[in-house]
């Protein structure tokens, strides 16, 4: 019996400090680079680091370790869900997702659960589904009372319920994500790169969304939040071409939902000359539904924008498969 005691004492291995802060650090840097780099290469670099984390997790560690790596690898298991669906392959975000969420139960986080569950109403909105979006998001609202993940799913819930249709409830939404934003103005970064929701990604959200409503009075409001969207993500400290490229888009898109085609050129034309490694699928599969569009006019600037559109598209940031992260 004391050699069994004496065995398991000797597989109990602490971390030295300077280990665990490097992890934190890693994270970070991974988040960071989540919005500048391109996404496939950000990618690598966090599933390499998630099969070392779980290398770790199949030791014995205190028990403050055991819960600080299950943080760290539910939030890599959750970045590469977030990737997995922009490089357009959500049935493997699913899987990331679901492994993200059994960490933070095990470590009852709620700041990871809101990030997952957010992920997980993204994948349903890129494959049409508005209304389970809208739900999932709903429903991870329990988890996130303020800050920056209130932000993020108030503003994703009003997002799906404009894209569903449901304008009435879209309208309560939406205003509970003006508020989040309004107190988010003034509170200072707390997360690192795309684990952070910033006022500017919540305007352009914004603007997708009264464009999705469509009518006049939305259409202007679009106009507007797809302006303050640009403005303030071109003002961060790390600047997204993802998200100023999507921003754009919603502008351009607001513009052609009123026939102005010259006031939606320029935009659009900026959308289409970022470089293939960021064009990820949810900026592709918007520019093609903006092209589509176009197709109900005759005017020679909607053919020539057609035709961009389709070279643009042919050249993406998607992998046929993606690395292995194991």
């Amino acid at each position: 019996m004391a050699d069994d005691s004496a065995r398991f004492a000797r597989r109990v291995r602490r971390l030295d400090e300077t280990t665990m802060e490097q992890l934190d650090a890693d994270v970070a840097r991974l988040a960071e680079d989540y919005l500048r780099r391109p996404l496939i290469n950000t990618f690598r670099r966090v599933a390499e680091l998630r099969g070392d984390v779980f290398g770790m997790l199949d030791e014995r560690h205190p028990l403050d370790q055991e819960h600080a790596l299950y943080l760290v690898a539910g939030r890599l298991c959750a970045l590469l869900a977030h990737a997995s669906a922009d490089l357009g392959h959500p049935n493997e975000a699913d899987t990331h997702a679901r492994t993200a969420l059994v960490c933070a139960e095990l470590i009852n986080d709620d700041p990871l659960r809101a990030y997952t569950r957010w992920v997980q109403s993204l994948i349903a909105y890129w494959r049409g589904d508005y209304r389970t979006a809208a739900t999932i998001a709903q429903r991870a609202r329990d988890h996130a009372t303020s800050g920056t993940a209130l932000l993020r799913l108030a503003s994703q819930e009003a997002r799906a319920l404009a894209a569903a249709g449901q304008e009435s409830e879209f309208t309560q939404a939406a205003a509970l994500a003006q508020t989040a934003r309004d107190s988010a103005v003034s509170e200072p970064a707390s997360e690192a790169g795309v684990f952070r929701f910033a006022p500017g990604k919540a305007a352009y959200y914004a603007a997708e969304a009264h464009t999705a409503v469509g009518t006049s009075e939305h259409l202007a409001r679009a106009v507007a939040e797809a302006d303050e969207a640009i403005a303030l993500l071109t003002a961060e400290p790390v600047v997204s071409s993802e998200l100023v490229a999507a921003a754009r888009l919603d502008l351009a898109t607001a513009y052609i939902a009123r026939g102005d085609l010259d006031g939606a050129a320029e935009p659009f034309r900026q959308v289409l000359d970022i470089p293939p490694q960021h064009r990820t699928i949810p900026i592709v599969g918007r520019v093609l539904a903006a092209a589509r569009k176009l197709t109900v006019t005759d005017a020679p600037v909607a053919a020539d924008l057609i035709a961009e559109a389709e070279v643009f598209a042919a050249y993406q940031a998607a992998p046929p498969e993606l690395p292995s992260a194991s």
